[in-house]
């Protein structure tokens, strides 16, 4: 049998684990302390929902459950066999979806607004890479039931204050509407019903620039007149708000305004980090309706968190819009910088091991319990002396910052 893992799921050694449980603590810690209340979802979701739930790309990718018994057996007798009939659930690949579902089944017994946390694994049928897994973590914090810009604002700050304290050093908040952005492309003459495709191409600005962004919708044979408008906001380089403004309709402008009170006030709080109006900033998500943010570290490169406000997507359990917004840390991004990085994390104790003989199994407990205030102690047992080096050696290279013998 194969005692390796399967591709693209990870295994941890016991200080990876720790390290992971120390992480994952100080975020949980921090989002409490913010008054937001963990909850606890299924990882299997019906199929029906995960593959109405406009989630992008992602929906290429879940992982889906067969049908059991006689209901498989039934889909199989079908000639020909459809793909479809043979399954009904699915691993969640976010933890928005799962969500909402639960605030539609569980919202007359949940406060208004309701601010949640969710710390756990999500599952994705990607092509193992580095930075690619088929089952990581996610950290989400949510507000659900208010539309006012303050949720923005409360979840940008919280979710840099657990960054802050994780101690990956500088980072930048981006922000974008997708309104804003949809209002001026189709002011500027693309045709209505490409504006996602379109604003899947721009989103690529930072990566290929703007020649390759109007390369990219030449390919797609969009109208030149709108190509050559695009261009001309291009060519200013740094996209502001207010250049930005001029390319959009009367109907655009109460939406900036929005934008800009939450860019700047957040701005205001940030301190040791800085917020700014992305233009290019799409997120790959369908079910993304208005703000959306990423948060990309100054130090290490790449994104380590990102959201954005989803206010429909609730409304297809209830038949009744419920505003809704999110923010979720990459938990195995920030991993990954803390461990390459050697990182030390608030709240990391020593750890200490007692190496003892099993007739001093009393007196190894009591050491034990007078250092547990300020260390994680471990009790290993030597049960023959003649091999109490190996067992040091074996102990010291487990990474223990202090090993105490009492043999």
């Amino acid at each position: 049998m194969n005692i390796k893992p399967q591709k693209g799921m990870q295994e941890y050694l016991p200080d990876a684990a720790a390290q992971r449980d120390r992480l994952m603590s100080l975020i949980l810690e921090t989002y409490t302390r913010c008054g937001f209340t963990r909850i606890y979802t299924p990882a299997v979701e019906s199929a029906e929902n995960l593959d109405k739930s406009d989630g992008g790309d992602n929906l290429n990718l879940i992982f889906k459950i067969l049908k059991r018994g006689e209901k498989l057996e039934a889909a199989l007798a079908k000639t020909p066999v459809d793909e479809k009939e043979l399954c009904d659930l699915g691993l969640r690949y976010d933890l928005t979806l799962p969500l909402s579902r639960y605030y539609a089944n569980n919202r007359n017994s949940l406060p208004n607004p309701f601010k949640c946390i969710q710390i756990d694994k999500v599952y994705r049928a990607e092509r193992p890479q580095r930075g690619r897994l088929r089952e990581f973590v996610q950290c989400d914090i949510d507000i659900l039931g208010s539309d006012s810009i303050c949720s923005e604002i409360e979840l940008i700050s919280v979710t840099a204050k657990a960054l802050g304290k994780i101690g990956i050093g500088a980072f930048t908040v981006r922000v974008n509407d997708r309104r804003i952005l949809r209002d001026s492309l189709k002011t500027m003459g693309f045709p209505e019903d490409t504006l996602d495709t379109v604003s899947v191409t721009f989103d690529k600005l930072d990566k290929i620039g703007a020649d390759g962004v109007a390369e990219e919708l030449r390919e797609k044979q969009m109208p030149e007149t709108a190509i050559e408008k695009l261009g001309e906001l291009l060519k200013a380089g740094t996209i502001t708000l207010d250049a930005m403004e001029g390319y959009c309709s009367e109907d655009a402008k109460p939406i900036i305004a929005s934008l800009r009170t939450i860019i700047e006030t957040s701005d205001k709080l940030s301190g040791s980090y800085s917020v700014i109006y992305d233009p290019s900033l799409v997120r790959g998500q369908g079910y993304y309706t208005g703000t959306v943010f990423e948060v990309a570290s100054e130090n290490f490169g790449g994104t380590v968190a990102g959201g954005g406000r989803y206010d429909g997507l609730i409304g297809r359990f209830t038949g009744e819009n419920v505003p809704a917004v999110g923010f979720s840390i990459g938990f195995e991004r920030i991993f990954s910088i803390v461990t390459e990085n050697n990182i030390s994390l608030a709240g990391s104790r020593k750890k200490t091991a007692i190496l003892y003989k099993e007739e001093d199994i009393l007196d190894a407990i009591a050491r034990s319990a007078e250092l547990e205030e300020s260390a994680d102690v471990t009790l290993v047992l030597v049960p023959n002396p003649k091999k109490a080096d190996k067992i040091y050696t074996r102990t010291k290279n487990a990474g223990f910052d202090e090993i105490i013998k009492m043999y």
